[in-house]
């Protein structure tokens, strides 16, 4: 076998190997796209307390689901009587919210606050245990790890067809060229 072709397989293995690699890396990080951390992402939890609204972001009301939308209920008010914040819709049975579906793994989205409301403190008193995020923060980086999934997936095919062209033409090389003999040489007898 050549040399030339004994390179260009080598390195379309490992071109290749990285091209799978890298595409299932991104996979599995868009796979995981949607999955938001409640706890560790809250900016306040519990069922009564007061909360300081500082007008940076909007924010989403979460829950464990195993809480009923129907009987889910919760009150934020400041000192001018501001509230502004609104339940979502409930399904027809009334035990989750009409969005339910894109929500988190053990969680339901119950509501948003924030849209025009003022800053400072906000008393706030709910039913069952409530977990405030920042929505544009967390949809944000969501929004980053489906992008980073999808060109992971992209660059790991752009790899693997690379890594199969460079197989292919180090096969080829391999069986139509050979590799160079060692130079004979031939000696006539000096003529007299």
């Amino acid at each position: 076998m050549h040399t030339a072709g004994k390179v260009f397989l080598g390195i379309g293995a490992v071109v290749l190997l990285l091209g799978a690699v890298m595409t299932w890396a991104g996979g599995s990080s868009l796979e995981e796209a949607g999955e938001v951390d409640v706890e560790g992402k809250s900016l306040w939890n519990g069922d009564s307390g007061t909360f300081y609204y500082d007008e940076s972001d909007q924010i989403m009301v979460f829950v464990r689901d195993t809480v009923r939308c129907d009987e889910f209920s919760a009150t934020f008010s400041n000192a001018s009587g501001d509230a502004g914040y609104a339940n979502d819709e409930c399904t027809d049975d009334g035990s989750k919210p009409r969005g339910h579906g894109d929500d988190p793994a053990g969680w339901y989205h119950m509501g948003s606050f924030g849209w025009d409301q003022s800053k400072g403190d906000y008393d706030i008193v709910a039913s069952h245990e409530i977990y405030l995020l920042p929505m544009w923060e967390v949809v944000g980086e969501e929004i980053e790890e489906a992008i980073g999934g999808i060109m992971g997936i992209l660059g790991g095919v752009g790899l693997l067809g690379c890594g199969a062209c460079f197989l292919l033409l180090g096969g080829i090389l391999a069986l139509v060229l050979n590799d160079p003999k060692d130079a004979m040489q031939i000696q006539q007898p000096p003529s007299v």
